[in-house]
């Protein structure tokens, strides 16, 4: 099949931990955990292998600090940082998939753009404007579209920040076609928020907590709406005080950073941010009591009404709720795309890259359309209850432990789960992310539990080590939700 003559120009803006760290010319950040845990393991008497991360003070006003890290390059592979971020495959699948469905060339009109995730993201964003400001007027002397060529951007979960503060508030939508943004938290998310309240409870990593809270980032990653219940009363993360680990003042002046990206009522580029759904673990408010922080996935009430979120909203990706990735403008102008599936999914997810494909490839021709809903294309989701199946895994476990897998069939009325036979059930597909000396494929059915809720007890030890996750249903129907997709640990 030719690929599409692509005239823009692309760059891939990765997440937070998305990005290599090099210091010295060695890398600090492109590295298992397990082998993370091992160095940490080998410098117990000088300190943690993270500590090295930590930032003492970020200036917004400086492109790279004195601690000589710099970032090199995307992450091309599986990363874990248990109860805080996971990314399946990197990078790769969407390179890959640019490059053979497209026609670009790396360092002409395609880029990928590495940046310091520890730090403020208005310092990203300026080094992205330096980087197209470079290359957009390069290529558009060599493009047989000439100054009509522009960039397309698109940006996974907080590479969407990155790229809007670029757009909005440094000039950027001028030279702009598109934002993708995919799983982007531009209203925050209760997951960062837990973290930095109680570690990892199954193993806290040491030191990781601790160095996240020096993060810049870290703060502009909080809720900006009220999440936290206080004695009956909702409030922002910035107005309540005594929520452990987590500087108020700090939380204040994140939220700011957030209202600016929130400020803007209309773009001048197209917009479609690609929201994950149907993960019913998707925490979604916090409660403090007695100095404690305990997250829910329950809804928050609203501050003033006290209604709860309207139940279809209350679903997520497993890490962002669809409350945080919608934007403000968007609210009552709906130009998003759902699809099942989870966070660190989402940047090598097929459904996703379908809509990725048609979107890049309508953008080479009337953009007049691309604005338009696109309501006969069946790749394209406008209903945010969409079926799905809904996992509940640990990101670890240990060896000894008995595993146990959770899922269940959603956005599926009981009638039609009869009448299908809950599609043959669901099965698990497991197999090594990683080198992990065995070459295992474990395949294994989940146990009904409910009418629609089932759950896996894993009856052999894995080995030590990442391993992918693949859940679906034993038979396909039209009406079956998508497999999903997700990534553990196992540890010694």
């Amino acid at each position: 099949m030719a690929k599409t003559q692509m005239k823009d120009m692309i760059v891939l803006v990765p997440g937070t931990m998305g990005s290599i760290l090099q210091k010295d010319g060695q890398d600090i950040w492109n590295v298992s955990l397990q082998a993370a845990l091992r160095a940490v393991k080998g410098l117990a008497e000088q300190g943690s292998f993270f500590e090295q991360l930590a930032i003492e003070e970020d200036d917004p006003e400086r492109d790279y600090l004195d601690d000589g890290i710099k970032p090199t390059g995307l992450i091309q592979d599986v990363r874990l940082a248990p109860g805080f971020m996971k990314i399946i495959d990197g990078y790769s699948f969407l390179r890959k998939k640019l490059t053979e469905d497209f026609n670009v060339t790396c360092g002409k009109n395609y880029f990928e753009f590495a940046y310091d995730w520890r730090r403020d993201n208005r310092v990203s964003a300026r080094l992205l404007k330096k980087l197209i400001d470079d290359k957009l007027p390069k290529w558009q002397e060599i493009s047989s579209s000439k100054k009509d060529a522009k960039v397309i951007l698109i940006a996974h979960s907080m590479g969407g920040l990155v790229c809007r503060y670029y757009l909005e508030h440094l000039g950027g939508g001028e030279y702009c076609k598109a934002l993708f943004s995919l799983g982007t938290s531009y209203r925050g998310s209760v997951k960062m928020l837990d973290f930095l309240a109680n570690d990892y409870r199954k193993i806290p990593i040491p030191g990781l907590k601790d160095v996240l809270a020096t993060f810049t980032s870290t703060y502009q990653l909080l809720p900006m709406y009220p999440v936290v219940k206080v004695n009956e009363k909702w409030q922002r993360v910035g107005e309540t005080n005594g929520i452990p680990g987590v500087e108020r003042a700090r939380a204040k002046e994140a939220r700011e950073f957030l209202e600016i990206i929130n400020s803007l009522n209309e773009y001048s580029y197209g917009f479609k941010p690609i929201i994950g759904v149907g993960q019913k673990s998707t925490l979604q408010s916090t409660k403090l009591c007695n100095g404690k922080l305990t997250a829910s996935n329950k809804p928050p009430r609203h501050p003033e009404t006290q209604q709860y979120l309207d139940s279809d909203s209350i679903t997520g990706d497993d890490t962002v709720p669809v409350a945080s990735t919608i934007p403000f403008a968007l609210k009552h102008n709906m130009l998003e795309r759902y699809v099942a599936g989870s966070h660190c999914k989402l940047q090598s997810n097929q459904q996703v890259w379908n809509l990725l494909e048609y979107y890049l490839s309508d953008l080479q021709g009337n953009r007049g359309d691309f604005l338009g809903n696109y309501q006969n294309f069946e790749g394209i989701h406008l209903n945010i209850k969409q079926p799905a199946i809904s996992l509940t895994v640990d990101d670890l476990y240990l060896r000894d432990e008995e595993m146990t897998l959770g899922a269940e069939i959603v956005n599926i009325d009981s009638d039609t789960l009869k009448r299908k036979g809950n599609f043959g059930g669901l099965s698990a597909i497991i197999t090594p992310a990683s080198d992990n000396g065995t070459n295992l494929k474990l395949e294994e059915n989940f146990e009904l539990q409910g009418n629609s809720s089932y759950k896996l007890s894993l009856g052999r030890k894995l080995t030590p080590g990442l391993y992918h996750l693949e859940v679906e249903t034993n038979k396909a129907d039209e009406s079956a939700p998508e497999a999903v997709h997700n990534l553990f640990q196992v540890m010694k």
